[in-house]
């Protein structure tokens, strides 16, 4: 191999692996554990609302089969205004049902931004991604110097 593809194969695939790994994979697990913490951080006041819906998803296990993810909807009231809120993180198993009432907690600078109380979302796709990522841009740095230097 001659030195330019040498050092193209050692630029170009090292690359590759770590945009796919950081670009993608590190960011969007990042970006997930974060807002969790951030509503952590900033909801502080406190309402009651209620689940209104469950929103339900197949999800292919790696054994084969389906499983169900599930996502709830629910419905609080700040100012007289009803705000609807889903969760993007779903857990495998249903933890409500629809009517239950939950403790809803919210900014108050901005109500539509709120979490409930008790919700128990399924991290496990936050930290896969971080995995995966980091495993990508492993790769990627391996990759790049096994071409460089053998």
């Amino acid at each position: 191999m001659s030195i330019s593809a040498k050092i193209i194969m050692g630029i170009l695939y090292p690359l590759f692996f770590c945009l796919i790994g950081y670009g993608i994979f590190v960011r969007k697990g990042h970006s997930l554990l974060k807002t969790k913490r951030d509503k952590k951080l900033r909801c502080l006041s406190q309402t009651l609302g209620h689940i209104v819906g469950i929103n339900s998803m197949p999800i292919k296990k790696s054994s084969g089969g389906y499983k169900r993810c599930y996502f709830p909807i629910y419905e609080y009231e700040v100012n007289n205004e009803v705000i609807r809120a889903e969760y993007d993180a779903g857990t495998a198993r249903c933890q409500f049902k629809i009517g239950d009432e939950v403790k809803i907690w919210y900014d108050s600078n901005s109500p539509d931004y709120s979490y409930m109380e008790g919700y128990k979302e399924d991290m496990s796709v936050a930290v896969g991604s971080l995995i995966a990522g980091y495993v990508c841009v492993f790769i990627g740095l391996f990759v790049g110097i096994f071409v460089l230097f053998n």
